[in-house]
């Protein structure tokens, strides 16, 4: 039996988390052939803090347009930005 185990940030709504079952459900019927008999989903919940992506703790989801993640947008945003600062910044010796 495929269980598939889903670690999400607290804040979706229950139509959201049903949703993203049902769609992972799908593809795993698409995809390997498994009876939806045979699937067990685990949706766990967490506040953001107990996420750590690239060495940061990511923000609690914030809702936006779509159900888009306006908090982990805008961190996404900042890291690409201080990147992009690392990488035009001249190098020692050049």
């Amino acid at each position: 039996m495929p269980i598939i185990t889903c670690d999400i940030r607290n804040g979706r709504t229950k139509e959201q988390k049903s949703r993203l079952a049902k769609g992972l459900s799908q593809v795993l019927i698409d995809v390997a052939g498994v009876s939806i008999d045979n699937i067990f989903v685990v949706t766990r919940e967490m506040p953001g803090f107990n996420f750590l992506d690239a060495g940061e703790h990511i923000p609690d989801y914030v809702p936006g347009p779509n159900g888009e993640d306006i908090a982990g947008a805008a961190q996404l945003r900042l890291r690409n930005e201080a990147k992009s600062k690392v990488s035009r910044t001249p190098h020692h010796g050049e």
